[in-house]
């Protein structure tokens, strides 16, 4: 695989980081054909570089990855650490991810394009799929979840109250314990505070030990992803969305996704918001991070088995 960065300017003029993995090339021309482009929308206090693995093995099935840091993530140097920004924050990220959709269709314009979100970036995925309604040959969504939006609306005041106590750019403990610090109670004996993340140990010290990973974000951020996810999952925008091909993948233990009952219930939202092609796969005690879990391959294996599956029917 070779891996190329590039800056590429956003709608407001913000420096955005994109990655993209493409197979090796043999005298200017890729060793074999190429089959589409997977785009990829990263989660919560990660970044896109930790999606390396799958992004080779994609390219040994014949697919480019694009990928960018979310504001406040990653390589992104724009902002504070897990801060989208002062104002407009889910805007910004939203029309980023249209940004980056654009800098996919330039480089690679005859390809299949999948999207694919993951967590925090499943729901900027979302936003950003109702938002602007651009064409994608599907989209998958990997450790989501639904929620009525009533819950996001009284969850809101929480989150700007925290703001008014502690800034904007303040991190609150209340948010902080209500995110990641719920999330591992369930999982015992406890190893780490990340353990709900991956079985896998390996994995969840690599997250542990990332300086890019695992930081609490800002207040403005929750307000932003609170509100961009109560108008999300209204039934006004979801019936927003293009009716395309959806992969929804998780594990059965991820607390995100309420242990899976979260991905059913996206699922069911999907379908009466007039998805009609929704394939739902649920991995026997998998946590959050199906992609970095013990049994990644077979996770992995099963991706491109729907993504060539939507190719072969184009």
């Amino acid at each position: 695989m070779q891996l190329e960065q590039s800056r590429i300017t956003a709608q407001d003029g913000q420096s955005i980081m994109v990655r993209h993995w493409h197979p090796e090339l043999s005298k200017g021309r890729s060793k074999k054909p190429l089959r589409g482009v997977v785009q990829i929308s990263h989660g919560m206090a990660e970044h896109c570089e930790r999606y390396a693995y799958l992004a080779e093995r994609l390219g040994e099935a014949g697919f480019v990855t694009v990928a960018h840091d979310h504001r406040g993530h990653g390589l992104n140097k724009g902002g504070r650490k897990g801060h989208y920004g002062d104002e407009d924050g889910w805007t910004k990220v939203v029309d980023d991810m249209a940004s980056v959709r654009a800098f996919a269709v330039e480089h690679y314009p005859d390809l299949p394009l999948f999207l694919l979100g993951h967590s925090m970036g499943s729901f900027i995925s979302l936003g950003m799929l109702e938002r602007k309604r651009p064409p994608y040959t599907g989209v998958i969504l990997s450790g989501s979840d639904f929620t009525p939006p009533l819950k996001f609306k009284l969850a809101a005041p929480i989150a700007r109250a925290e703001r008014a106590v502690f800034g904007a750019g303040g991190r609150s403990p209340v948010m902080s314990f209500l995110s990641f610090g719920s999330f591992n109670k369930d999982f015992k004996p406890r190893r780490t505070p990340f353990d709900w993340l991956s079985r896998d140990p390996v994995q969840v010290d690599r997250y542990i030990n990332d300086p890019l990973c695992g930081f609490d974000c800002t207040n403005q951020l929750w307000v932003d992803l609170l509100e961009g996810l109560a108008e999300t999952f209204s039934a006004h925008g979801l019936k927003r969305l293009e009716n395309r091909p959806y992969y929804l993948f998780a594990g059965d233990k991820d607390p995100v996704g309420q242990r899976g009952q979260g991905v059913l219930a996206l699922a069911n939202a999907l379908k009466k918001a007039g998805i009609s092609d929704i394939t739902t796969r649920l991995y026997s005690e998998g946590r959050h991070e199906m992609l970095n879990e013990s049994n990644r391959d077979e996770v992995i294996d099963d991706l491109i088995a729907w993504i060539n599956q939507q190719v072969n029917t184009q």
